[in-house]
């Protein structure tokens, strides 16, 4: 198995530092740790690991379950907690999040092995799922727990229609005249995925008919299709495709 890229989520720096003792015994590079809430999504961000580690209570303004949710709408990052809270209150809230596993505390150092191994295996294992198109999507659910059926196409024509443009999830409940939180939940369930994915999807489906249709550079076809740069294009591309840009021009 490739050795896999952790971020670490934990606010107390002795237990932080022997997660990182035995993820280094067992091959794995850290890639770095964050200590408080409040600066994960940007560490993440920048990092890009393929895997997180997150202790559930953290200081800064969210706690861990929240900080997971966020990271897995927002990156498609699989995330196993690690924690000492085993009430049943959270661990069904923790539950909500599809965590890709759960380590208590204390915990070993086969413990860690086994659910970092597990994660991999699935998260490798999803790798090459389709995007979703419009076509695919309209019809799903709509109507039936989802959105009503004028509000989904509405929505996703105006998605198509600004791919190179800012698509905050503000902004398109906005178009729709809903809150945000009733906005995402009704779209998830319409579409199968979150808001993020649904418009990451797209603007790499719109990335590949470019590069087979147009003679734009890469660059140019990451800000046509609204990524912040051709980096952040070529790791979402080769997450949904399975190669980068360029090989994927040449084929």
């Amino acid at each position: 198995m490739a050795t896999a890229r952790i971020l670490i989520v934990e606010d107390e720096i002795l237990v932080a530092r022997e997660i990182e003792s035995h993820l280094h015994k067992m091959g794995y590079e850290v890639v770095d740790i964050a200590v408080t809430a409040n600066t994960v999504v940007q560490q993440v961000s920048e990092s890009m690991p393929d895997l997180v580690l997150m202790d559930i209570n953290l200081q800064g303004n969210q706690d861990g379950i929240r900080m997971a949710d966020e990271i897995g709408d927002r990156f498609q990052i699989p995330v196993i907690y690690i924690t000492a809270y085993s009430d049943d209150s959270t661990l069904q809230r923790a539950k909500l999040t599809n965590p890709f596993g759960y380590v208590l505390k204390p915990f070993t150092q086969q413990d860690l092995r086994v659910a970092i191994e597990l994660a991999m295996f699935r998260r490798q294992g999803g790798r090459d799922e389709p995007s979703a198109t419009p076509t695919d999507t309209f019809p799903l659910t709509s109507g039936v727990g989802g959105l009503p059926p004028n509000k989904l196409q509405t929505i996703l024509c105006y998605i198509q229609d600004n791919l190179n443009q800012e698509l905050s999830l503000e902004k398109l409940a906005n178009e729709v005249g809903m809150t945000t939180d009733y906005f995402a939940r009704l779209f998830k369930l319409s579409t199968g995925k979150s808001v993020h994915q649904y418009v990451i999807g797209q603007r790499v489906e719109q990335a590949k008919q470019l590069l087979r249709e147009s003679d734009l550079t890469i660059a140019e076809i990451a800000i046509e299709c609204g990524f912040a740069n051709p980096s952040h294009l070529a790791l979402h591309f080769k997450r949904i495709v399975g190669v980068a840009p360029k090989q994927f021009r040449y084929f």
